[in-house]
C-alpha cells in the first residue's frame, strides 16, 4: 500500500490525518497516512528509510524540524531556498524534493485577511513558519519588519537572510510601538505551550490585522483580544488547509484536494470538541 505521513517531534494535536484522509476517502485511493513522531537523532535514518521505501511517497514537516530537513533534502525547490526551510518532501521521477507549501499557505491567509496597505509588521517567532511569511512579506514589498523572539540563536540566520527592521528578545521594547500587522508564527498560545505575556496581547489593541497561525485552540489569546478590540484577524486553520493542498496534489498527482466549507468546519468541529 502506498503511504504518505507527517513528521514531527510530537504530533498530539496535529489535524493533518483528518485533512489527508478525507480527501484520500474523497479521491477513492488505497494510501495510507501515518503520524510519524521521531526524536533528532533519528533524523537521518529515518530519511534513508523513506528513500528507500518505493511506497513511501513523502511526507510533511512540522515543529521543529523543518530547518533540519532542509539541510538533509537532496533537491530543494528555489522558493525553499530562499526561505531555507522546508515542510514538505515528495518523490517525483525517482528523486527526492524538498519543497515549501507554508508560503502559499499564509499568501491565501493574508489574501482573504487584508483589505488594506501594510506598512509595518511584526512577526512573532523565528522558525521555519516565521522564515516562509517573512518571504512572502519582502516578495509583497513590506521592508518595516520588526521580529519577536526568545531564540537569540536564530538572529544572526534570520537578519541574514531577509530584510528586517529590529529583532527583538525582550518584549519591553515593543511596548511604544505600534504596527499595522501582527502575525504569531510561533508555537506560543498554542494548546500545552508557553502563553503570552500581557505586553505582547496588549499590542494587538492598536494593530489593524491579526493573523495567528496557531489552530489550537481556535481562539487564542491573542485573536481573543482582536474579537474584544474589533479587528480584523485569521486564526491557522486556513493556512493549515491551503499548505495541506498543495502537499496532497505533489505526492498523488492527478488527484485534487479540495478545500470545501464541510472540510473546514469538520476540522474546526473536532478542535471543538
Amino acid at each position: 500500500m502506498k503511504k504518505i505521513g507527517i513528521v514531527a517531534e510530537s504530533l498530539a494535536h496535529s489535524l493533518s490525518p483528518d485533512i489527508h484522509n478525507y480527501w484520500i476517502k474523497k479521491n477513492k485511493l488505497d494510501v495510507e497516512y501515518q503520524s510519524i513522531e521521531i526524536k533528532e537523532k533519528q533524523l537521518n535514518q529515518f530519511f534513508k528509510k523513506f528513500v528507500d521505501d518505493k511506497n513511501f511517497l513523502g511526507f510533511n514537516i512540522t515543529v521543529p524540524y523543518k530547518e533540519k530537513f532542509f539541510k538533509i533534502c537532496p533537491n530543494i525547490s528555489d522558493k525553499g531556498k530562499d526561505i531555507g526551510s522546508i515542510n514538505l518532501i515528495y518523490k517525483s521521477k525517482n528523486k527526492i524534493f524538498g519543497e515549501n507549501t507554508d508560503y502559499i499557505g499564509f499568501k491565501k491567509t493574508y489574501e482573504k485577511t487584508i483589505k488594506s496597505k501594510i506598512n509595518k509588521v511584526l512577526v512573532i517567532g523565528s522558525g521555519g513558519a516565521a522564515r516562509a511569511i517573512l518571504k512572502y512579506l519582502s516578495d509583497k514589498g513590506i521592508y518595516e519588519i520588526d521580529i519577536y523572539s526568545k531564540s537569540f540563536k536564530k538572529r544572526r540566520a534570520i537578519n541574514k537572510g531577509f530584510n528586517i527592521n529590529n529583532y527583538f528578545i525582550d518584549s519591553n521594547h515593543l511596548i511604544s510601538r505600534k504596527y499595522n500587522l501582527i502575525v504569531n508564527a510561533s508555537t506560543g498560545g498554542m494548546t500545552n505551550h508557553s502563553k503570552f505575556n500581557s505586553q505582547i496581547i496588549n499590542l494587538v489593541k492598536s494593530t489593524d490585522y491579526l493573523i495567528d497561525i496557531v489552530y489550537n485552540p481556535i481562539k487564542t489569546a491573542l485573536i481573543k483580544e482582536a474579537i474584544k478590540a474589533k479587528i480584523s484577524y485569521s486564526g491557522g486553520l486556513t493556512m493549515l488547509l491551503e499548505q495541506a493542498k498543495p502537499s496532497f496534489e505533489l505526492w498523488l498527482p492527478g488527484n485534487k484536494a479540495k478545500i470545501s466549507s464541510y472540510l473546514y468546519n469538520k476540522v474546526k468541529k473536532k478542535l471543538n470538541d
